[in-house]
């Protein structure tokens, strides 16, 4: 059967939450290009048979994507409940974990991170550490590699995000617009608010919040262990400040819902002056 030779890292119904409200553009900033663009959702965050693999006879697999869509359809009715001020059932918490994992581990900039961390791990560990893995470190960590790391650590990671507080950060008022990347989750460390920095620290610790934006209106905040579920409006210089802290930590893309928004934001923080970085450091 034929099927599509694009596959998104970043949904189509996702950044469709960041769009206009009266068009189906997205505002796009390309970090690579250092250029600013509009287009639809389908046109960006693209790359050919990203999650497909071939099977013995070399024959295209793509059950990666077709699971990736049922994650994506669950959480796309989960969002738009959010967006509409209903409680979250334990099955719906459930299917925003999931998904908020694999928004992690599904992008190149996580394939990069494991790249890094292959690579520093066999460079400094004592050769008793490389044996006692149950796979030896590959340097090369290709396409391969990084699907691999997806599908082990995402529901790994969906069992952490469930056993943290929760926080659903809304804008005050239509006015106000979240923006996200191409790395929508991102770590902020609560103690220092500054927007230009990476986080040095690990999900788990005290001063951390993990968030992912759920749409220009909503953000999906993580912090703490515990079962709680709160909601928070933001102000304007708030929802700034989370703004610019998304923006940072951006790979390759930027969307937001008008291009005067992310020319601000990418100014600010300034992105377009320095390169990318892995964000989660290797020590």
């Amino acid at each position: 059967m034929n099927r599509p030779r694009r596959h998104h890292f970043v949904p189509r119904f996702y950044l469709e939450g960041f769009c206009a409200d009266d068009a189906r553009a997205l505002a796009v900033y390309d970090r690579v290009r250092n250029a600013y663009r509009a287009q639809r959702p389908t046109e960006v965050a693209h790359r050919r048979d990203y999650y497909a693999y071939e099977d013995e006879h070399g024959n295209p697999v793509f059950t990666i994507e077709e699971g990736l869509g049922e994650v994506e359809g669950e959480a796309s009715a989960v969002i738009q409940r959010v967006d509409n001020d209903a409680l979250l059932s334990d099955d719906d918490r459930l299917t925003l974990a999931t998904y908020a994992a694999f928004q992690f581990t599904r992008t190149p900039a996580y394939a990069a991170w494991v790249a890094a961390f292959r690579q520093e791990f066999a460079r400094n560990a004592r050769q008793e550490q490389v044996d006692a893995l149950p796979e030896a470190p590959d340097l090369a960590a290709d396409r391969g590699a990084a699907l691999g790391a997806m599908l082990r650590h995402a529901p790994k990671l969906a069992h952490v995000f469930m056993h943290f507080n929760w926080t659903i950060w809304r804008r005050e008022s239509d006015r106000q617009s979240f923006v996200t990347t191409d790395s929508p989750v991102c770590i902020l460390q609560s103690e220092r608010p500054e927007p230009n920095i990476y986080a040095g620290a690990g999900m788990l610790m005290p001063v951390v919040i993990t968030v992912l934006p759920l749409s220009q209106a909503s953000v999906l905040a993580m912090s703490g262990i515990g079962n709680r579920m709160d909601n928070r409006t933001l102000t304007r210089d708030w929802v700034r400040r989370v703004n610019l802290a998304v923006v940072s930590q951006a790979q390759h893309f930027i969307f937001g819902r008008d291009l005067a928004l992310v020319q601000s934001l990418v100014r600010a923080a300034g992105i377009d002056r320095r390169q990318w970085r892995v964000p989660l450091q290797v020590n």
